[in-house]
């Protein structure tokens, strides 16, 4: 064994950790679009259930040629979200939903923002939280109205509605004018707040996107059991996986 392979097998006892010549992937997806697609330069980002704008940062630090649409529909999140980026002209915050057809639906205000939900008003509560009616557009007229002819990577966090959203892109993804797509997918049964991963790989390859990778494994922590609660899929175009085919290292 040489004498670097002896020092990272050692320091790696001694620290109890793994040392990688590349990180796996699944870890980092910025990191991995680089490694996969090298020359890729995210340009349109659209972010679906911004909230504050925790993912948003991100988009602006790691990809700075990017322009981010932000579409976050609750009032007070949306202002704490036009209040972080108030100086930053690549990104454009909109006060409006969306999802599987134009309409009108309501925000479960239930805990903090990041678990605020949408939901219809036929099954609006009286006695439940509080609510917020919205609007609800979708991405395939969005994309329409700003003459938006291809979307780089489409963010989907929705809390439960990530499938309704890709309803409402059948256009662009039909069309694969889509290159990536994040969702927000349920691991288990037992999971009523997220749309199965089986449901959402379903609907995303039947229109010819594959999966390109897991991100941010959550345990079951209500229960705190050790099966996997959610996860984020990201699923890229048979267009752009085959324009890079030959590109991905072994």
């Amino acid at each position: 064994m040489r004498l670097k392979s002896r020092l990272k097998k050692l320091l790696e006892q001694t620290t109890r950790t793994r040392i990688y010549r590349r990180l796996p992937r699944g870890v980092d997806f910025a990191v991995d679009i680089q490694a996969a697609l090298p020359g890729y330069e995210p340009r349109v980002i659209v972010d679906v259930g911004a909230n504050t704008g925790q993912s948003a940062r991100g988009f602006l630090n790691r990809f700075p040629a990017a322009q981010i649409y932000c579409f976050e529909p609750v009032a007070t999140t949306q202002r704490r979200l036009r209040e972080r980026f108030a100086d930053e002209p690549r990104v454009e915050c909109l006060e409006f939903a969306l999802g599987a057809e134009p309409g009108e639906g309501e925000m479960v205000l239930a805990g903090p923002s990041e678990q605020h939900y949408l939901r219809s008003p036929e099954a609006a509560d009286s006695d439940g939280p509080a609510t917020q009616s919205v609007s609800i557009d979708t991405l395939d007229r969005f994309c329409a109205q700003r003459a938006i002819d291809r979307i780089h990577y489409l963010k989907i966090d929705t809390e439960g509605s990530d499938l309704d959203v890709l309803r409402g892109s059948v256009h662009c993804l039909t069309g694969q004018t889509v290159d990536l797509v994040q969702v927000e997918a349920g691991m288990n049964p037992g999971n009523t707040t997220h749309v199965p991963l089986e449901e959402l790989k379903a609907f995303l390859e039947a229109r010819d996107y594959y999966l390109f990778a897991l991100y941010e494994q959550v345990n079951e922590w209500p229960t705190r059991a050790p099966h996997l609660r959610r996860v984020n899929p990201v699923f890229i175009s048979r267009r752009l996986s085959e324009a890079f085919r030959d590109s991905t290292p072994a």
